[in-house]
């Protein structure tokens, strides 16, 4: 890549990252009630922005949607390793989106992609062991090898936290850059120049060049010191209110440039990915406009940080100031004390709990760290090596059973399983230093519970595996000396006992939540609960009465450590949310037999009291409730009874609608208002009759004959159910009565999606018919479900169109398909049918 060097070189970093929010023992996300509507906030930002940015609106000043860009092929970025692998499982679609842009980014700057890595945890790394920073880098490289398809020329550090030991292990791992906050800089000069050093703490370093780093023993790396005056622009200052606003930033800093004469110069900020339509409504938006923008000006080049320090190789070089961060003015304060960083908090509250979870934090991470060496040693030759090579596994878990014997060399019974078993134990030990733990205001709050949750699963694993019992103890006699701020917790040490270890999840109550959900449906085979599979054995239904029962006989495995448990199960259902199951370790056939004999009797002789008594003698006191059933399972269990008993409700006011019916329209014809409680129940029954009628019209339903829609072969059926449909809307309108669509809108999107995948591989006028057809109940509804993909998915069609104008043209109805649809997705793509393309338009320039 070749530019003259009066060319202004521009460049926007991303940091996209969440902490972990995955159950421990769970490997799954649990509701979190703050981040409602949504079911947690990595669902909620995902939608908000890193999904956004893949397909970012340009629109005219009646929001109408001009063109779509994916925004992560002009911007620099990097995205947390868990949080990445998050996106990977939850939306596919969007991975790919993100990975193929890195892969244009690369076409387009001679291999040099804009995608970075990140250390693995997001551990603040000043505070790290050396071993763990290790660690941290090489799982990251990992990481990102495989979801790239090529080695990360640069690499994020948490918080741009830096020492001379991070930056000395992310040369050695072969890393050629970093970006730091200006105010890590010490010094710098041109050494070949024979220019004395130039102090420049403060933020004074000047920002547009990159800098060498002589981290000794022959290795440097180039340090990038990013804009301030941007980034403080984006963060606090609003700047993503316009596009023209980030422009003019951008032009700003380019005029105070502090170039030598002749010297390439870089505009660039590193910012909080979350602004881009989290932080800041529509700042995905405001990003790609002004993207656009700088795109479009003449002498203006968008680069990235790998392609610019090939093209002009660091000349300068740089001392920082260790042990600081972008986001602390007091060094690592915010990790190791109250050093006054908070984010709100109530008055009053203090941050001196910091301190002591650290201190806590590290006797633990070191006793671990002990038994781990101790037990590995008898397991393997390298178990620090074992450690970093685990990342392989992690990243594609099918390989467990074969890399594990690849690598476990003992091969004693259970050595596989305990050898896996203290992996886990170190991933979580750092996991347990995620920096978001420190980072907000209260040691209960979700992010710091998380981080402990993490230290509990490593303490479960050490003494599974070994470890003396007053690990624990040593742990929480730790916790006490973190004060927290709400009286009701008091210290560390109860915030642990009150909401992190009466979470923890066990193999018995993994097995007696699947017995409990088995009450409510039937379960054949192979039944997979987040981490664990659950393997039935025998099962017995000892029916209804007196009280629906369920015996049996599974096997619990967890498929991380490959370890195996089989567990007998009795579970009854005494109506409503009454459950009560009782678990214990498998002794054997004979024992089954036993009490299943046992419970049969008190079955014949309808007597729960009895059922209960033999419960408790045989599996003991102890007994799980719905209230102890994951937390998910739990609200699913609750919602499908709610449903099933509002079903009967809902059956009752239908008859009641239907006689009163003529009642109704006699106080209507009168103009008297219905009872309020009435035009409830009235509301109720025709929502669910509107459900049955939209429900029909959907394809691949039941009464269906074949994939295809009934209403290919004639309109008559359509067009009865859309006039019942409005029927139906205009009588709920009339009486005032309140229509829950929510339930049927989501299954019409849904439909239209798959309806808009359909056309989007083969566009034909039967297909187009079918789907305008649920456009049009939408419009009867009122409803606009999926909108987003909708709009995106429509973009890519017309697009792909555009690629063979001839086909276009030879498609009966694709412009007019186009056309309507444009108006009810708000969009402006029909437009593009009459652009002419970049050869005619290449040609009509040549001939002007």
């Amino acid at each position: 890549m070749s530019k003259p060097e009066q060319t202004k070189y521009v460049c926007i970093h991303g940091h996209f990252y969440q902490p972990p929010r995955e159950n421990p023992w769970l490997e799954a996300i649990e509701r979190e009630d703050s981040a409602a509507p949504y079911h947690d906030w990595n669902e909620r930002i995902h939608f908000e922005c890193y999904r956004a940015n893949t397909a970012a609106r340009l629109v005219d000043d009646r929001n109408r949607i001009l063109t779509l860009r994916n925004n992560y092929e002009l911007l620099s970025f990097n995205f947390g390793p868990t949080l990445f692998r998050w996106i990977e499982q939850y939306d596919p679609w969007v991975h790919r989106a993100i990975v193929d842009a890195d892969r244009s980014s690369c076409e387009r700057l001679d291999g040099h992609g804009n995608a970075m890595a990140q250390v693995y945890s997001h551990m603040i790394m000043p505070l790290a062991n050396r071993r763990d920073k290790i660690t941290q880098v090489a799982w990251g490289i990992r990481d990102f090898e495989r979801r790239f398809g090529r080695r990360p020329e640069g690499m994020w550090l948490a918080e741009t936290a830096v020492d001379r030991e991070t930056l000395q292990v992310l040369a050695e791992a072969g890393i050629k850059f970093t970006v730091l906050s200006p105010f890590q800089a010490a010094r710098w000069r041109f050494p070949e120049q024979g220019v004395s050093w130039q102090d420049v703490r403060g933020g004074k370093i000047p920002t547009g060049r990159p800098y060498r780093y002589d981290c000794g023993d022959g290795r440097a790396i180039a340090l990038f010191f990013y804009d301030g005056e941007i980034a403080r622009g984006v963060a606090y200052e609003r700047v993503l209110e316009h596009s023209s606003k980030l422009v003019g930033k951008i032009d700003a800093a380019y005029e105070r440039r502090e170039a030598l004469e002749g010297e390439a110069w870089l505009v660039h900020a590193a910012t909080d990915g979350e602004s881009y339509g989290h932080h800041f409504k529509f700042g995905d938006m405001a990003l790609a406009a002004a993207l656009r923008d700088i795109e479009a000006a003449p002498g203006t080049c968008i680069i990235n940080y790998g392609a610019f320090l090939a093209s002009f190789p660091a000349r300068a070089e740089v001392e920082i100031i260790e042990n600081t961060a972008w986001s602390c003015a007091h060094g690592l304060g915010r990790w190791t004390s109250d050093c006054g960083c908070h984010i709100g908090g109530e008055p009053g509250w203090n941050q001196k709990w910091r301190g002591p979870l650290r201190a806590a934090m590290n006797r633990l991470r070191d006793s671990l760290a002990a038994h781990y060496e101790l037990e590995m040693a008898r397991l393997c030759k390298d178990p620090w090596k074992e450690r970093d090579e685990y990342i392989d596994v992690l990243l594609d878990p099918e390989r467990l059973p074969e890399w594990v014997r690849g690598h476990c060399t003992r091969k004693e019974p259970g050595g596989a399983v305990r050898f896996l078993q203290l992996l886990e134990m170190e991933r979580y030990a750092m996991l347990m230093f995620t920096s978001c733990g420190w980072f907000f205001d209260e040691i209960s709050g979700l992010e710091t519970v998380l981080v402990q949750s993490y230290a509990a699963r490593a303490i479960q694993l050490a003494r599974q595996t070994g470890a003396p019992p007053g690990i624990e103890d040593a742990f929480i006699r730790d916790l006490e000396h973190a004060p927290s701020n709400r009286p009701e917790y008091e210290n560390g040490a109860r915030v642990y006992l009150k909401k992190v270890k009466s979470e923890a999840v066990g193999k018995g109550r993994v097995a007696a939540s699947y017995a409990i959900q088995s009450l409510g449906s039937a379960t054949n085979g192979r039944v997979r609960l987040y981490a664990y599979d659950i393997l039935p054995r025998e099962q017995e239904d000892l029916g209804p009465n007196p009280a629906p029962c369920l015996f049996g006989h599974a096997a619990v495995r967890d498929r991380r450590t490959l370890e195996q448990e089989d567990y007998l199960y009795s579970a009854i259902h005494f109506g409503g949310l009454d459950f009560r199951c009782s678990v214990k370790p498998y002794a054997g056939p004979d024992e089954y037999a036993s009490i299943l004999k046992t419970l049969q009797g008190a079955v014949e002789d309808q007597d729960t009291v009895k059922m209960i008594r033999i419960m408790d003698e045989v599996f003991g006191n102890e007994a799980f409730s719905l209230h102890d059933v994951l937390r998910d399972m739990r609200s699913s269990i609750a919602l499908e009874i709610s449903r099933q008993t509002l079903a009967t409700f809902t059956n009752m006011q239908r008859h009641l609608y239907t006689v009163y019916r003529p009642l109704m329209a006699s106080l209507r014809q009168w103009d008297i208002s219905i009872p309020e409680d009435l035009r409830g129940a009235v509301g109720r029954v025709l929502s669910d009759e509107l459900k049955q009628l939209v429900r029909e019209m959907l394809p691949h339903e039941p009464h269906c004959p074949t994939d295809e829609c009934p209403w290919d072969a004639t309109d008559f059926f359509y067009r009865a159910h859309l006039g019942r449909i409005h029927s139906l809307l205009e009588n709920a309108r009339a009486w005032s009565a309140p229509m829950h669509i929510e339930k049927v809108s989501a299954e019409l999107g849904k439909a239209l999606v798959e309806g808009m995948l359909a056309l989007r591989e083969d566009f034909t006028p039967g297909s187009a018919g079918r789907f305008m057809r649920l456009v049009r109940i939408c419009i009867e509804l009122g409803t606009r479900p999926e909108m987003w993909k909708l709009q995106t998915l429509f973009f890519e069609m017309v697009g792909s169109a555009l690629a063979r104008p001839a086909l276009v043209e030879g498609i009966d109805g694709f412009r007019e398909f186009v056309q309507e649809l444009d108006r009810f997705l708000e969009c402006r793509f029909f437009e593009l049918l009459d652009q002419p393309s970049e050869a005619e338009a290449g040609l009509r320039a040549e001939q002007s």
